[in-house]
């Protein structure tokens, strides 16, 4: 099996500097890709660029987030329609940063969604619980109010990428145990079955993901992926990642 990997650069990286992590390690970068399928989610500005340079490349580039609106007075949003024409294929939305920072609703999420398929850019779902949801024995409550809504609204998908995320875990370093983990992915996995049971799903893990940790992340079942955070902007911690 082909892990999917989905390296988030978040606003980690200047345009510049992620410019040159293609051009550097672009050799290296489509030697990983025989192995794994790699998508690149640089910042907007260094979007068309980066796609133009892997342009005969079998690694893909996505966005980071895309606006909940097609088009309009909206300062400083970005539409699925734009991303779409620079060479996206992919699109994160519903990351708990995107959440908690700037507010967005699974309603907000599920716009994007809408308009993301319209314009074939396939969407990386993001859900996870806080620390006191966790501790309070929550996770599933809260991740049924945050998954079920959205695979009713997709039933004109053909594939869900269902990234989990503990919101506890992203940067800090701290990693559920294995058997939590496959635990959470079992119910997600029956959660969409459940809903659309004709679609196929790919489900990946984020948080705190690093080569140190990531041996044993993938022996836990149910993984199809991983959704890497500032891992992902060290090219050789990236590379021992994927080839770990």
């Amino acid at each position: 099996m082909k892990y999917l990997y989905i390296a988030n650069w978040k606003m980690n990286l200047s345009y510049h500097a992620s410019l040159d992590f293609c051009m550097s390690n672009l050799d290296q970068l489509n030697a990983l890709a025989h192995s794994a399928k790699i998508v690149l989610c640089p910042s907007f500005v260094a979007l068309s660029s980066i796609t133009e340079i892997l342009k005969n490349s079998p690694i893909t580039t996505g966005a980071q987030n895309c606006s909940e609106h097609s088009s309009g007075s909206f300062t400083g949003e970005i539409s699925a329609e734009s991303l779409s024409q620079v060479g996206a294929t992919y699109c994160i939305v519903g990351h708990s940063e995107r959440r908690i920072y700037f507010g967005e609703t699974t309603d907000t999420i599920i716009k994007k969604i809408h308009l993301l398929h319209e314009h074939n850019i396939h969407p990386i779902i993001c859900i996870g619980e806080t620390k006191e949801q966790f501790e309070q024995r929550a996770t599933f409550t809260i991740l049924a109010e945050q998954l079920k809504p959205i695979i009713d609204a997709m039933q004109h998908q053909h594939t869900y990428t269902i990234a989990y995320e503990p919101v506890w875990s992203i940067g800090t370093g701290i990693v559920p145990e294995n058997n939590y983990l496959e635990e959470v992915f079992d119910w997600i996995a029956k959660c969409v079955h459940a809903h659309a049971p004709h679609h196929a799903t790919q489900l990946l893990y984020g948080g705190s993901i690093n080569s140190k940790n990531i041996h044993q992340l993938k022996t836990v079942k149910g993984i199809d992926g991983f959704l890497i955070g500032s891992a992902s902007t060290d090219f050789d911690e990236f590379k021992k990642i994927v080839i770990e």
